[in-house]
This record gives C-alpha cells, structure tokens and sequence, in this order.
C-alpha cells in the first residue's frame, strides 16, 4: 500500500503488540461476518493487510486443501512461518501493484483504506478482481465516539484528549477516520456491488487488556508527534499511558465498520 505518509509504520517494535491486541478484540466479529457471507470448502480469497496473519489462517482452515487464501502486506515479517499449504504470502501494494488474478471470491481487507489517498479507485480495483458471485468486505475505524463518554475524571478527560489528538495525527496524514467508514455501503454499491450491508462493532476495553495494548503501541509509537505538535502535553501522555495498565479503567474502542458487497453474474 503506497502510504508514504502512514502514521503507524508496521515496521516499529510496536506493531506486533498492536496486532496482538486487534486480533483479539475484532477477529470474533470478522470471522462472524466472514463466516455468514458464506466462506467455505473451496473458496478462493484474497487478504490485503495481512498484519499478523490471523485472519489469512483462519480463512485457510475455512476453505481446506481444496481452496486457496492469498495473504498481502508490505510488511509480512510479523506473520509467523508454517502457514498451511494453501496460503501464499506475497508482499505488494494494493494501490499500484498488479492485481494477482481476476477470480477471487472473496477480498477481505481490514483497517487499510482509510490510510490511502485512492480509496475509491482501489475498491474499483478490488471489484475488478473478483469472480462473478464473489463478495468483497472491508472494515475500518470510525472514531465518532469518544473513548469515555462521560467524563468524570481528570484521567477521563486526559483520555479523550489523548485519543483526540491521535485521531487528528491520522487526519493531517490523509486518514478519515469520522465519515468515510460509514460511506462505505454507498461506496460498494457506486462501485457496482449489490446486496450490500454494514454493522458496526463497538468494543468496550480495560486497562492492561488487549484494546489497552492497541492504544499503548499507537502512542508509544506517535505521542511524541502529539506533543511536538502541540496537541497534548508530556504529562497528558504519562497519564494516558498510566492507565492504560489499570485493569479498573475502562473506554471504548473506536466503532469497526464491517461492510460487504457481492458482485452479481454477468448478464
């Protein structure tokens, strides 16, 4: 993915705790929307973003021997080895590189388009890339709540202000992270799919859990950056960061847009 200007550089110590903590907290939701599209014996699918690799060998196991899983990233040094004999891992980016074949019946990309500048014209590409009857589904952040609703605390509200500023970082790097993933039905359909539809999974965390560890790798990663841009202080980040190790502190995960879309037979 040509992400030049991507925030979260999967090449930090930081990313595989990330991954870690997002299979945890959304694999069960994928692998549920995954599973009710009809993923089975066979099948042949296609995994952009492949990350820490959960999900290509969950699809490996759903489709057998008799199909075949294609795992994608520019990264895939944190996809452990032994992988079944069905899934191939390629590094390539979905933006400018060829699309591997033309008869996928199922893309599942998740959290990658909301980084790209071409959203629109990978999904065309994406479409383009499956076989008639075949289903794309994609899925990513919508940050419109905010991780404590309420605010009562000093803690909370240094908490909102903490995940405020990452979600500005993303913004001035190109991400949208308030709208585009609630387009994302309209957006399938533009692009010729039909029998579209979206939910949305909200996760509710604790310090020291796996939504805690997604949000500790985000901003020992880029806290810094928040700083340096006057969007937080030092002592912001040293309490954001504190309580994220308190299992009594709880917040909300950003909400995952899940939406799908089938391509229909040629006519």
């Amino acid at each position: 993915m040509a992400m030049t200007s991507y925030l979260l550089d999967n090449v930090a110590p930081q990313t595989g705790g990330r991954f870690a903590g997002l299979e945890a907290c959304y694999d069960g939701s994928t692998f549920g929307y995954l599973s009710a599209l009809g993923l089975g014996e066979g099948w042949r699918c296609w995994e952009i973003g492949a990350g820490g690799g959960s999900v290509v060998r969950w699809m490996a196991a759903q489709v057998g021997e008799s199909g075949s899983v294609l795992g994608t990233d520019l990264n895939l040094d944190w996809i452990d080895a032994g992988m079944p004999r069905q899934v191939e891992l390629r590094r390539h980016d979905v933006t400018s590189d060829e699309i591997p074949c033309s008869s996928y019946d199922l893309i599942h990309a998740r959290l990658v388009l909301l980084h790209l500048p071409d959203r629109d014209e990978v999904i065309e590409r994406l479409v383009a890339a499956l076989a008639p009857g075949g289903w794309l589904m994609l899925e990513e952040f919508d940050q419109i709540f905010p991780p404590c609703p309420e605010p009562a605390t000093d803690e909370q509200r240094t908490f909102n202000r903490v995940r405020e500023a990452f979600s500005e970082l993303l913004a001035r790097r190109g991400a949208n992270t308030t709208t585009y993933p609630r387009t994302l039905p309209w957006r399938l359909q533009r692009a010729g799919l039909s029998e579209t539809g979206a939910e949305g999974s909200l996760v509710f965390a604790t310090g020291a859990g796996p939504g805690a560890a997604v949000q500790r790798a985000n901003l020992v990663q880029t806290g810094d950056q928040a700083v340096d841009a006057g969007l937080i202080t030092a002592d912001d980040l040293t309490t954001f960061l504190r309580v994220l190790g308190d299992p009594g502190f709880t917040f909300t995960m950003p909400l995952l847009i899940s939406a799908w879309g089938w391509r229909p037979p040629a006519v």
